[in-house]
C-alpha cells in the first residue's frame, strides 16, 4: 500500500513537473514567435520605408518633369500667340497662296492635285495588273488546249505504231 502511494505520489509529482515544463515551453515558444513576428514586422517596415522613399523620389522627378513640360508648352503657346498677333498686325493672310495652284478659271489645292495624281496612278496600275492576269489566263488556257492536242496525237501515234508492229508480226 505504501508502495502504491509512493508510486502515485511520484507519478503525480512527475505529471506536475511535466505540466510545469510544458507551460514553460509554451511561454518560450510564444516569446520566440513574438520575437520572430517583431523581426518580420521590422523587416516589412524597413522594406515599406525603402519603397516609400523610392516612390517619393520618382514622384518628385515626375512632378519636376511635368512642371518643366508645362513651362515649355506655355512658352511655345506665347511664341505662337506673338507670331499670330504679328501676322494680324501686318495684314498677312492666314492661309498663304502657296497651298493652291492657280489656273485661269479655278484654284486647286496642291494636296488635292497630288491625291488625284496618286489615285490616277493606282487606277492605271490596277488596270495593268488586270491585263496581266487576263493575258496569263489566256496563255494557260492555250497551254492546256495544246497539251490535250499533244496527248491525243501521242495516243494516235502509239496506236499506229502498234498496228504496224501487229502487221509485221503477221
Amino acid at each position: 500500500m505504501y508502495k502504491n502511494m509512493a508510486q502515485s505520489v511520484s507519478n503525480d509529482a512527475l505529471w506536475e513537473k511535466l505540466k510545469e515544463m510544458d507551460e514553460k515551453i509554451d511561454k518560450l515558444s510564444e516569446l520566440q514567435e513574438s520575437l520572430d513576428s517583431n523581426k518580420e514586422q521590422e523587416e516589412i517596415m524597413n522594406k515599406i520605408r525603402i519603397l516609400g522613399l523610392s516612390t517619393d523620389s520618382q514622384f518628385k522627378a515626375n512632378r519636376e518633369n511635368i512642371q518643366m513640360l508645362n513651362g515649355n508648352i506655355l512658352n511655345t503657346l506665347k511664341e505662337v500667340t506673338q507670331i499670330r498677333n504679328r501676322q494680324v498686325e501686318s495684314g498677312e493672310p492666314q492661309k498663304p497662296d502657296d497651298f493652291y495652284l492657280n489656273f485661269k478659271f479655278f484654284k486647286v489645292r496642291k494636296t488635292s492635285f497630288v491625291i488625284a495624281i496618286l489615285g490616277l496612278l493606282i487606277f492605271i496600275l490596277t488596270l495593268f495588273c488586270m491585263k496581266q492576269q487576263n493575258d496569263y489566263s489566256l496563255l494557260m488556257n492555250e497551254y492546256h488546249k495544246q497539251n490535250i492536242t499533244i496527248q491525243k496525237l501521242d495516243g494516235e501515234l502509239k496506236e499506229k505504231i502498234e498496228s504496224k508492229k501487229g502487221n509485221k508480226a503477221k
